[in-house]
């Protein structure tokens, strides 16, 4: 699953915000990784070495895909985060498939 394209701006700084879903075959943690990748334009797979950082460094992914994803729908679920390297990332992952990551700084 591939995230929409990221909203860039001409200022460096101005905040990127890319919305991406997840399902069964894609779970939230990774749809995480994919979206930063996105907005940082590079490789979901190389993105700990190009980025510095995993997502494990700031959430156990087993745990937030169980948490997200093993609800039987009846319960709304969202989990906001924020992860951080150069940049910080302000992520929220919702039980309904809906993921958002926006950059800033």
């Amino acid at each position: 699953m591939s995230p929409s394209d990221p909203d860039f701006s001409d200022d460096p700084d101005a905040p990127v915000r890319v919305e991406h879903r997840f399902d069964g075959e894609t779970p939230p943690s990774i749809a995480i990784v994919q979206a930063i990748a996105a907005i940082e334009n590079v490789d979901p797979i190389a993105s700990p070495s190009d980025l510095g950082i995993t997502l494990y460094d700031h959430v156990d992914p087993t745990a937030l895909d169980q948490i997200v994803t093993g609800r039987n729908g009846s319960t709304s679920v969202t989990i906001d985060l924020t992860i951080h390297n150069d940049h910080e990332y302000a992520v929220r992952v919702q039980n309904s498939g809906r993921l958002i990551v926006e950059r800033s700084g």
